[in-house]
């Protein structure tokens, strides 16, 4: 009820634990009959941009524990997506310029894209720029850095395909 008082959308039948939104709840958009477990960060960062959300999460979808969401751009999760724990999604960084402090260059971004019924193992990050076809698995500890085909097994760092879910 208070995240929808401060501007998220939060569809019907939805399963919220204790989660975080320190700043911009209205770039959020939670569809219907999604789970969310406790710990799990929703962060945004830039100017707002009304009807227009940068973080939406689809239908039927499960994030497990203390799993991060960074986004200056957007990340899109399609329906029934399994999110393991300790995720982590970003779709920005920051600018490297050697003649100047990291932290004072702008972020660059690329949106993320995860299809529908795509299971994401524990401790997986996805960073910016990716999309996740649908029906794709990404095995623990993965970091995903380019597109994956619809249906892939990837793993690894940098993760790889290993096969296909027939």
């Amino acid at each position: 009820m208070y995240l929808r008082m401060l501007g998220a959308h939060i569809g019907r039948m939805c399963w919220i634990q204790k989660i975080s939104i320190p700043r911009n709840p209205w770039d959020v958009w939670f569809d219907d009959g999604i789970a969310l477990d406790s710990g799990i960060v929703f962060l945004t960062t830039g100017t707002r941009r009304p009807g227009d959300p940068r973080i939406v999460i689809r239908s039927g979808c499960y994030f497990n524990r203390f799993s991060m969401i960074d986004v200056s751009r957007r990340i899109e999760f399609g329906q029934h997506c399994m999110i393991g724990p300790y995720c982590y999604f970003s779709d920005h960084d920051h600018g490297m310029d050697r003649n100047q402090l990291i932290m004072r260059q702008p972020l660059s971004g690329a949106p993320v894209t995860i299809g529908k019924d795509v299971w994401i193992g524990a401790g997986v990050s996805v960073l910016k720029g990716v999309q996740i076809g649908d029906g794709a698995v990404i095995g623990a500890g993965a970091v995903v850095t380019r597109n994956v085909a619809a249906y892939a097994k990837v793993v690894g760092v940098p993760a790889r395909q290993i096969g296909e879910r027939t």
